[in-house]
């Protein structure tokens, strides 16, 4: 949060909305992120269910509540926008349109070729989302196509915080869109598909089953998907990012689904990492993971 706010603060754009977050369903989960937030002394509440849905009537609740108040959301695009206008003041030259075609460790450092020509560099690297697997080799990380939905707010002035649902079988996740509605995904309920694949045209039954999800558990909302879409996620097993370095090579996939909200950190770490740090262990690659016969 602190990175977020430097950010806004340079470049006068608002990034983060403090909405509150709550986190709500399986006993264990909910423990866990209480218990995780107290040992980082960070603000939350235990909430009965009654409690919550005194305090957002939009949303159902039946086991025990955990709320943030400081949690809130990320406008993704606008965050884009500073990062980029962040890096080009300090140098950096944005070619968005340009494939990569191969990445070749060369020497002291590496040669990446592109549709458009090739450069050299002594430190790559590569940071490419669900079509990092075909640029490197990583055994433990697939990419799903994942679907999520916006459906409208029955009242327009409602309040509404950030949140996840823990419950057999996949979470349940949402928040508010401004000018869209309620978004509600599933978390790591997509089908497995090869990297790199453009997401296609939403499913059907996914769409059908995010929308009864909304009639039984956000009665704030009307159980119509007025807009839907996919995304691709690339996951670990443990759900950790993956942070690492093979000769000139810099690996960031910061995956599973959460981490765009720590950009700015995994920056820090990236940058770190580039300059000679090692990388942190839990994010580390086992050497028979990391395959460097890059190519598209």
């Amino acid at each position: 949060r602190p990175l977020w706010a430097e950010l806004e603060a340079e470049t006068a754009s608002t990034v983060i909305d403090v909405t509150g977050g709550v986190d709500h369903g399986d006993p264990r989960s909910v423990g866990e992120i209480c218990n995780a937030l107290a040992a980082a002394v960070i603000p939350f509440e235990r909430w009965s269910p009654a409690a919550a849905a005194e305090r957002f009537p939009g949303l159902r609740f039946d086991r025990d509540v955990c709320f943030q108040p400081d949690a809130g959301r990320c406008r993704a695009s606008d965050a884009l926008d500073a990062l980029a206008r962040a890096g080009a003041a300090r140098g950096v030259e944005l070619r968005e349109t340009e494939r990569v075609v191969t990445i070749d460790p060369s020497g002291d450092g590496a040669r990446v070729r592109t549709e458009a020509g090739e450069y050299s560099a002594t430190i790559v690297v590569i940071a490419a989302g669900s079509w990092v697997t075909g640029l490197v080799g990583l055994a433990p990380i697939r990419v799903t196509r994942e679907h999520y939905v916006h459906l409208p707010a029955r009242d327009a002035a409602a309040v509404w915080p950030s949140f996840i649902h823990y419950r057999d079988p996949v979470p349940a996740y949402g928040l508010e869109t401004p000018g869209e509605g309620i978004k509600l995904g599933a978390h790591h309920a997509g089908e497995v598909i090869a990297d790199g694949v453009t997401p296609s045209s939403p499913s059907a039954d996914a769409s059908a089953g995010l929308v009864a999800y909304a009639r039984e558990w956000i009665p704030g909302v009307e159980p119509v998907a007025t807009s839907e879409a996919t995304c691709l996620y690339t996951s670990t097993p443990t759900e950790d990012f993956v942070l690492d370095r093979a000769g000139p090579i810099v690996i960031c996939s910061p995956c599973s689904g959460h981490g765009f909200k720590f950009a700015p950190l995994i920056g820090e770490l990236v940058a770190g990492i580039a300059g000679g740090t090692p990388a942190p262990e839990r994010f580390r690659l086992a050497t028979q993971d990391l395959r460097l016969s890059i190519g598209s």
